[in-house]
């Protein structure tokens, strides 16, 4: 008999895998930013999903980072290659076989890189919510990496029954035709990392990608059961391009309450030139008094 297909992962916000992914790489940042602030700027933008590579970090380190952005609201954080407890999800290199709490319906939610369409097709034969299909052009981050795709492969991948988002030097003007070859949507790095204004480069993405469909409930509960305390809400306001003016509006009247100094100053933020960073310096990093917790 043949072997039953796994249901796809469940997606833990609403709407689906988006159109926009973003990858960190924090040895591309500007001198001075930090990290988790340059993707809560992006959150503020519209961003609602992002893998963390970092693969340099020490774990303790690299488990403070997850933690502190999982805490951003309405982002989704996949960790890349190594399941963790503070990710909602973990991403799979192309070489590697997912395990039990890779398929299991009521497992993290699991992306795949592939580079092929038959790897697209075993992924989504493997119970992926999500593939990245790559290099989709010449990628500035990893140059001579492989050569870039032909267009086709998108349209034979998007028949495989799983969201493929295009990655490998795209940038706003490549989102049209990554849509146009039959991605599902995009996957960035480089674009955002590099740029003088990262959440200005996300909001130009997805103003040229278009909407997720965004219910108006709670997140599924198949994902609150899994979470560390109540269910956790992801506001619309933090999720669209349009909503922007809103959570400025609701940044602002936060910003206004007064903070707790009683801890003492903060610990210096998480930078691309930080070589060994502690639990307490991530999670510092993080810390916005007027943000809710969502663990």
């Amino acid at each position: 008999m043949p072997r039953p297909v796994p249901a796809p992962a469940p997606w833990p916000g609403p709407g689906g895998p988006p159109r926009l992914l973003l990858l960190t790489d924090r040895s591309q940042l500007s001198l001075g930013r930090s990290l988790v602030g340059t993707v809560a700027e992006c959150v503020e933008a519209g961003l609602r999903a992002v893998v963390v590579r970092e693969p340099d970090l020490h774990p303790r380190a690299r488990h403070a980072l997850l933690a502190a952005l999982a805490r951003l609201p309405g982002l989704v954080v996949i960790s890349s290659r190594l399941p963790d407890p503070a990710a909602h999800g973990v991403h799979l290199a192309a070489h590697q076989r997912p395990g039990r709490w890779a398929t299991s319906a009521a497992g993290p939610v699991v992306g795949r890189s592939c580079h092929a369409v038959g790897e697209v097709r075993s992924a989504a034969a493997e119970g992926a919510a999500y593939v990245v299909l790559s290099p989709f052009g010449v990628s500035l981050s990893k140059p001579g990496h492989l050569p870039p795709l032909p267009r086709t492969a998108y349209a034979e991948a998007a028949d495989a029954g799983v969201p493929v988002l295009a990655l490998g030097g795209i940038g706003r003007d490549d989102v049209a035709a990554a849509l146009d070859a039959g991605a599902h949507g995009v996957a960035v790095m480089g674009a955002v990392m590099r740029a003088r204004d990262p959440a200005a480069e996300v909001a130009a993405l997805l103003a040229r990608l278009p909407p997720t469909r965004l219910p108006s409930t709670r997140c599924p509960a198949t994902w609150a059961s899994r979470t560390r305390g109540p269910t956790t809400r992801f506001p619309a306001a933090h999720l669209t391009p349009a909503r922007a003016p809103a959570a400025r509006a609701t940044r602002a009247r936060e910003l206004s309450r007064p903070v707790d100094r009683s801890a003492g100053p903060p610990a210096p933020p998480l930078t691309r030139h930080d070589g060994a960073v502690d639990e307490r310096t991530a999670r510092d990093d993080a810390r916005r008094p007027t943000r809710p917790d969502l663990t």
